[in-house]
C-alpha cells in the first residue's frame, strides 16, 4: 500500500478498524512492525474511518436546507416535455441510464461535498494507532524488544533492521537532508540503502559508526563495550579520541573504560548468528549458557546442586525449541530438567 486510498479501499483494514478481532489486531501488529515509514497515511485513514463511523458533529446552519432545495431544483430540470423529446431520440433503457445517472450524479457530488464540508468542520480526535510504537516526540519512533523477541523492520530509507532480543533502537520516521542518525541500546544488524548525500550513524554509548551503503552488526549489549562486525562495504568508527575504518571481515571492539579500539577478525557464525536464529555457544561457562538461554527464550533458570560444576561448553542450535535444547545438553553435561511455563529448574 502507497497512500491513504489503498487503505480506505483495502476490506481488511475497514474491518480491523470498524469490527477488530484477534486475528485482525495480530496481523496489522505485524504489519505495522514491518512498514513503520507508512504509519502516517495508515493513522490519517484510521481516522478517516473512524470519523464516519463514530463521529456525528452537526454540520454548518442551513447546510441541510441548502442541499434539499439544490436536490430539489435538480428533480424540476428534467420536465415531461423534456423527457418525451430525448425517449424520441434513444431507446427507453437509455434515457433510464442516461439521465437517471447524471441527475444521480450530481446529487450525489453535492451530498459528497457536505459530508466533506462537515468533517472538514469536525473536531480532531485523538487516534492510538500504534500501542506498540512509543513516539517520543512528533517525528520519532522508538522499537523495543523483551528477553525472547526478535523483530526485523524497514525505515523510510529503505534500510532494513534486524533487532535483537532484549534491545532498543530508535530512529525518525523520515530521515533528515543531510543525515540518517539512528540510537541503539543492545544489538542489532543493519542493511543499509546506499546514499552518498546523506551517512547513515548509528549512535550506541561512546561511540558513532558511519556508512553510506553496507551491512554490519553492532553489539552493545555488555555494559561499557562495544563490538561493531563488518560483512559488506566500508565503515568508519569513532570515538571522542579515535577513528577507525574497517574492511568486510574486521570487528572492531571497543571498550568505554579504557577507550581503547582494536581490530580483529570475527567468525560470522557466532557473530551472526543470532539473525539467522543460530543459538551459538563457545567455551561457555555454566553462568554463560544460563543467562544465554534466558535472554534467547525468555525464560528464567534456576540451578540446583550446582556449586562443584564448571562448564566450558561448546554447542550450535539452530531453530531448535527450549525442550530440545535442553534434552541435548543434559545429555553431555548430565543434568535433569524441568520446564513449567517460563520457569525451568536445572539438577545437577
Amino acid at each position: 500500500m502507497k497512500n491513504i486510498e489503498d487503505f480506505l479501499t483495502h476490506p481488511e483494514f475497514i474491518r480491523w478498524v470498524k469490527q477488530p478481532d484477534k486475528e485482525l489486531e495480530a496481523y496489522w501488529d505485524q504489519w505495522r512492525k514491518a512498514n513503520p515509514e507508512q504509519l502516517p497515511s495508515m493513522r490519517l485513514a484510521k481516522e478517516i474511518l473512524l470519523r464516519t463511523k463514530f463521529d456525528h458533529p452537526e454540520p454548518p446552519v442551513g447546510m441541510r436546507e441548502e442541499v434539499l432545495q439544490q436536490v430539489l431544483r435538480e428533480r424540476e430540470k428534467t420536465t415531461p416535455l423534456a423527457t418525451t423529446i430525448a425517449s424520441k431520440k434513444r431507446p427507453s433503457w437509455t434515457s433510464f441510464f442516461w439521465d437517471g445517472w447524471g441527475q444521480m450524479s450530481r446529487v450525489a457530488a453535492i451530498l459528497v461535498a457536505s459530508i466533506g464540508l462537515v468533517w472538514l468542520f469536525a473536531p480532531v480526535s485523538q487516534v492510538d494507532i500504534e500501542p506498540h510504537t512509543a513516539q517520543l516526540e512528533e517525528n520519532f519512533i522508538k522499537k523495543i524488544t523483551g528477553p525472547g523477541e526478535k523483530l526485523q523492520l524497514t525505515m523510510a530509507d529503505g534500510s532494513r533492521v534486524w533487532l535483537n532480543s532484549s534491545s532498543e533502537v530508535e530512529f525518525p520516521e523520515k530521515f533528515g537532508k543531510e543525515q540518517r542518525l539512528i540510537s541503539l541500546k543492545g544489538e542489532a544488524y543493519f542493511e543499509v540503502e546506499r546514499d552518498s548525500l546523506r551517512p547513515f550513524k548509528v549512535n550506541t554509548e561512546g561511540l558513532v559508526t558511519t556508512v553510506l551503503g553496507t551491512s554490519f552488526n553492532v553489539n552493545a549489549r555488555d555494559a561499557g563495550k562495544t563490538r561493531v562486525a563488518l560483512v559488506s562495504g566500508k565503515v568508519e568508527v569513532s570515538s571522542a579520541h579515535q577513528q577507525v575504518s574497517l574492511s568486510p571481515g574486521e570487528m572492531l571492539n571497543f571498550n568505554r573504560a579504557t577507550t581503547s579500539l582494536e581490530v580483529s577478525g570475527f567468525d560470522p557464525a557466532r557473530v551472526l548468528g543470532w539473525k539467522e536464529g543460530v543459538l551459538h555457544f563457545h567455551r561457555a561457562s555454566l553462568r554463560e549458557v544460563k543467562e544465554g538461554l534466558e535472554e534467547w527464550f525468555g525464560v528464567e533458570i534456576m540451578l540446583k546442586n550446582a556449586k562443584e560444576v564448571d562448564w566450558q561448553f561448546s554447542g550450535e542450535y539452530r531453530q531448535q525449541m527450549l525442550e530440545e535444547v535442553l534434552e541435548s545438553m543434559s545429555y553431555i553435561q548430565g543434568f535433569d530438567y524441568k520446564i513449567k511455563d517460563k520457569a525451568v529448574t536445572l539438577t545437577f
